[in-house]
């Protein structure tokens, strides 16, 4: 009889925030700037993304939650939040991420 090895790539519980948990870390994030919603969706699991923007007279600021997973609108590996950043006419200029959740809480990235 011959035993295979340990799967050492075996994934402990997944964690999904809820969409307060996501609120609650966009409010951590942008303060007391006010916000608008581009779009919440969710699935049978609940919320896999939540855009905002802070409109700027520079630009706006974007802010975008995704959870990890293959969706219509896109796919992502980490369940994360990043920041885009678009000039006067609209176009990204930057982004980068800015919040992870790991194990039930959001770490933010530097």
């Amino acid at each position: 009889m011959h035993e295979k090895p340990p799967n050492t790539f075996e994934v402990g519980p997944e964690f999904v925030p809820t969409s307060k948990e996501v609120q609650s870390a966009f409010e951590q994030l942008i303060g007391e700037e006010k916000y608008e919603e581009i779009r919440k969706l969710e699935d049978e699991r609940g919320l896999y993304l939540w855009d905002i923007k802070i409109p700027g007279e520079a630009g706006d600021t974007e802010y975008s939650y995704m959870r990890a997973g293959q969706y219509p609108e896109g796919r992502a590996s980490a369940t994360a939040i990043h920041i885009t950043f678009f000039d006067q006419e609209g176009f990204p200029v930057g982004g980068h991420s800015v919040a992870k959740y790991i194990n039930g809480e959001w770490k933010l990235t530097p």
